[in-house]
C-alpha cells in the first residue's frame, strides 16, 4: 500500500433516529400522522404551516369584491352596484371567517391553542368551536409508539459482551409539558439513551448464560426505571419486549463445546456403570453355578453314601471289579510298577483270591500303574 496514500475515513455512525415533526397544513395532519417520511421516521408531532384557520381568499377576494363595486359605481355613476358588490363581498368574507370557527383535531391527537403566542389550553380530537384568533400551535400524537432500542456489546456480570435489543412502546400522556421541554429529535436522542442505561443496567446484573432467558424475565422494574426518566417529558413507556438476546458468537460456540463435552462424559460415566453391573451380574451368576454344582455333587454324594449303606458288599464287588480290570489292563505292560505303601499291600496284591465270578475263584492282581 502507498505510504502517501490516506486511509479512508472511517464509517459514520449508525444513525438510530426513529422519531421526528414534521410541518404540514393543518388540514394535512391526519395524513402526516399516519405516514413515515422520507426517512422513514414516524412523526409524533405535526406543526401547522399556516396556524391561522381564516380563509384569506375568501376574505380577500370579498374585500376587492366589495371595494372594486363601490368604485366601480362611483365611477361610471352606477349607485345600484355599490349596495350589491359591497353585499357580495361582505358575503365572501363572512364565508371566509365563518369556517375558521371551526377547527377539527384529527383522531388521536392532541392540539395545543396559544393566542398571542402565549399557551392557552389543550384540545382532544374531534371538532370543537373555537374563535379564529385561538391558534393551532401544535399537534401531539397520543397513540402507543412503537421504539427500537438496541444494546450492543453491553457487558453482564461475569464481563461477557451480550447483543439485546428490545422493542418498547410508549406514549405522550402530557402534550403540553413534552412540547415545551423537548422537541421530537432530541426526544429521540434522550429516550434512546435511557432505554441503553436501563437496559445496561439490567444486563450488568446477570450473567451470560442468562443472557438467552431475558425474553421470560419480567420487564416491570424496567418500565418503572425508565418511566422515572420519562415522567419530566410527559410520556409514559407501558411495554418491553425483548426480541433479540445472545452472547457473542465464541462464547455461544465454547458454551456448547462445554455442553457437549459434559454430555460426552455423563455418556462415558454411564457406559463404565453399565459394564460394572454387567460384570456385577456375570460374577453373580458363575457363584450360583458354583453353588448349584456343589449342591448337585452333595446330593450325589449323599445318595451314594446312602446306596453304600444299604449295600455293603455290592459297593466292595464293584470295588473289586474295578481294581481286576485295571490289573488286567496292565497285566501285558512288561513295564509296569508297582506302588505299594507298606507289607500289606504285596500281600494283598499277589495272594488274596479274586472273588467268585460265575462260581469260579479269580486271583486277585496286584495294583500296577504303568510306567511312563
Amino acid at each position: 500500500m502507498d505510504e502517501t496514500q490516506t486511509p479512508p475515513p472511517p464509517p459514520p455512525p449508525h444513525d438510530y433516529t426513529q422519531l421526528t415533526q414534521v410541518r404540514v397544513p393543518l388540514e394535512a395532519a391526519e395524513e402526516a400522522f399516519s405516514e413515515r417520511d422520507a426517512t422513514g421516521r414516524i412523526p409524533i408531532v405535526v406543526i401547522p404551516l399556516k396556524p391561522n384557520r381564516i380563509r384569506n381568499e375568501f376574505v380577500g377576494i370579498g374585500l376587492l369584491v366589495g371595494v372594486g363595486g363601490f368604485l366601480a359605481g362611483r365611477y361610471f355613476n352606477l349607485p345600484y352596484l355599490i349596495p350589491i358588490a359591497i353585499l357580495a363581498g361582505l358575503i365572501l368574507v363572512i364565508l371566509g371567517v365563518y369556517k375558521s370557527f371551526f377547527l377539527r383535531i384529527p383522531e388521536g391527537v392532541s392540539g395545543l391553542m396559544v393566542r398571542a403566542g402565549k399557551y392557552q389550553k389543550t384540545l382532544g380530537s374531534g371538532t370543537h368551536t373555537v374563535p379564529p384568533w385561538f391558534l393551532v400551535s401544535h399537534l401531539v400524537s397520543r397513540r402507543e409508539i412503537p421504539y427500537d432500542a438496541p444494546a450492543v456489546e453491553a457487558l453482564t456480570k461475569d464481563n461477557v459482551r451480550a447483543n439485546v435489543d428490545t422493542m418498547l412502546t410508549f406514549k405522550i400522556v402530557d402534550p403540553y409539558r413534552f412540547i415545551y421541554s423537548i422537541s421530537a429529535p432530541d426526544f429521540d436522542q434522550v429516550f434512546q439513551a435511557a432505554c441503553q442505561d436501563t437496559l445496561r443496567s439490567m444486563i450488568r446484573r446477570i450473567n451470560a448464560d442468562q443472557v438467552a432467558d431475558l425474553k421470560k424475565q419480567d420487564k416491570e422494574a424496567f418500565v418503572e426505571t425508565l418511566n422515572l426518566d420519562l415522567e419530566t417529558y410527559g410520556v409514559s413507556c407501558s411495554k418491553v419486549s425483548v426480541t433479540f438476546a445472545q452472547p457473542p458468537a465464541d462464547f455461544v460456540h465454547s458454551q456448547e463445546m462445554r455442553q457437549l463435552a459434559v454430555f460426552q462424559q455423563a455418556e462415558q460415566t454411564e457406559k463404565q456403570s453399565l459394564a460394572k453391573r454387567r460384570q456385577a451380574d456375570d460374577e453373580a451368576l458363575a457363584r450360583q453355578r458354583v453353588i448349584a454344582e456343589a449342591e448337585n455333587e452333595a446330593l450325589r454324594l449323599s445318595k451314594l453314601e446312602e446306596r453304600l449303606r444299604m449295600f455293603p458288599l455290592a459297593a466292595k464287588w464293584d470295588w473289586d471289579g474295578q481294581r481286576l480290570e485295571v490289573s488286567r489292563a496292565l497285566a501285558s505292560n512288561t513295564r509296569a510298577m508297582l506302588r505299594v505303601t507298606n507289607a500289606n499291600d504285596i500281600f494283598h496284591s499277589f495272594f488274596i483270591e479274586e472273588p467268585m465270578e460265575n462260581g469260579q475263584k479269580i486271583s486277585p492282581r496286584p495294583e500296577i500303574h504303568p510306567e511312563d
